[in-house]
């Protein structure tokens, strides 16, 4: 019985983690069983179940906690009724194997459900748009895919123009001293992008999850900005005003280049391409003395943030830009990190059925602007994988193992 229900929680939590239902006491319920080596093949496999089990509008709509205490009463008490053996299946399941009991799981919770509810629903992941949020320096936020907008006042009286391209700060005027310059953040929604021109006529392509952190007006004899994510410069050439990038633990100095910076929380490490011109990249080791790498065009730096090491390597450069023009370019890439950008691009969230697939490689030339299912449909025909795409959520298998559905 223990592990009966054991199993039947593993469940319910699994159903509210991809559902995105999970409280901040469940998801430290959950996190030692995904930190059980012997349990994650099972656990991939049964939130396959889960998501494959019907739409995420099913869940949405039903009370999981008077669903578990009716499966815990049935198994209790052993009801006589027509449920009897249907429950009784479901105690037998959580014993021999996770998946089985997650999908009897959701079937007996669902078993009461008017059958119109289950109708499918069509799918419609929309593609990556020109949308983002503006942040001012008193706080407040603009949505920028607001088509109404033309131009955004400043707190110090500085307008900001918004046309089709972006945002726009080269019209600033000089008689803002020092002293009154204001700060603003650009921040980019998952399966969103957008452009931006800083006041010094300094380009900025912005890719999906990412943010930057700029002056309404650069002054003194530097010019800085913050960024996370992805972002891919083409900075205005000034060689009294360096321009600097700040990515964590890494400074970019430029004077006038194209460059891409990668650089998203969840990557081991930030990349730096160089398309023209000169970089530095400036960091910080362990024991606190100051390291700087210079690159030259065509090549890419990786700064580690574990270890704090540069590693510099000679590049396509069109693979790690591409972006902005709307292509994904791989090149023998893996698999894995591979959906990880699929994942920011979409808004999707990826799981493997087999973890050995994520170092599967690839090498395609795809748009960014179609349909996700057009995109993982190309991939399908030059590799041994299929994806499996429910609402926003995408399973990756191996094509021999497609299971009945």
């Amino acid at each position: 019985m223990k592990e009966t229900k054991e199993h039947i929680l593993l469940a319910e939590l699994l159903v509210k983690e991809v559902t995105n239902k999970l409280s901040d006491d469940e998801k430290e319920q959950l996190n030692p069983f995904l930190l059980d080596e012997n349990k994650k093949q099972m656990i991939d496999s049964a939130r396959e179940s889960i998501i494959l089990h019907s739409q995420k509008k099913h869940y949405k709509d039903f009370d999981i906690e008077t669903a578990r205490q009716k499966i815990e009463w049935k198994i209790k008490f052993k009801k006589k009724s027509k449920m009897r053996r249907l429950y009784n299946a479901a105690r037998l399941a959580a014993v021999l194997a996770l998946p089985i009991a997650i999908t009897t799981y959701m079937t007996v919770t669902f078993f009461e459900l008017n059958e119109s509810q289950y109708a499918q629903v069509p799918i419609n992941i929309k593609k990556g748009e020109a949308k983002a949020i503006l942040y001012l320096s008193d706080g407040s936020s603009v949505d920028l895919d607001t088509k109404k907008i033309s131009q955004i006042e400043e707190a110090d009286g500085s307008l900001i123009l918004k046309d089709s391209t972006g945002l726009n700060y080269t019209n600033q005027s000089n008689e803002i001293i020092d002293a009154e310059i204001q700060e603003n953040v650009v921040v980019t929604p998952a399966g969103g992008e957008y452009q931006l021109t800083l006041s010094d006529g300094t380009k900025v392509w912005m890719n999906a999850l990412s943010e930057i952190r700029y002056p309404v007006k650069f002054s003194g004899d530097s010019r800085k900005v913050a960024v996370s994510g992805e972002v891919f410069f083409d900075v205005a050439k000034n060689k009294d005003k360096p321009f600097y990038v700040s990515v964590g633990d890494v400074d970019i100095k430029v004077l006038g280049t194209q460059f891409n910076v990668m650089a998203y929380p969840d990557e081991e490490n930030i990349e730096t391409t160089l398309v023209e011109g000169s970089v530095r990249l400036m960091s910080e080791r362990f024991d606190k003395t100051q390291t700087e790498v210079d690159l030259v065009p065509g090549h890419k730096a990786n700064f580690n943030r574990s270890t704090k090491a540069v590693e510099i390597t000679t590049v396509n450069t069109d693979i790690y830009t591409a972006w902005k023009d709307g292509k994904f370019v791989f090149e023998s890439a893996n698999l894995d990190d591979i959906m990880r950008k699929l994942e920011r691009r979409y808004n999707v969230k990826v799981f493997f059925e087999n973890q050995d697939m994520k170092n599967l490689r690839f090498s395609a030339r795809l748009s960014r602007y179609g349909n996700i299912e057009d995109v993982l449909y190309k991939m399908e025909q030059t590799t041994s994988v299929k994806f499996i795409v429910k609402d926003d959520h995408v399973i990756v298998r191996k094509k021999y193992d497609e299971k009945f559905r």
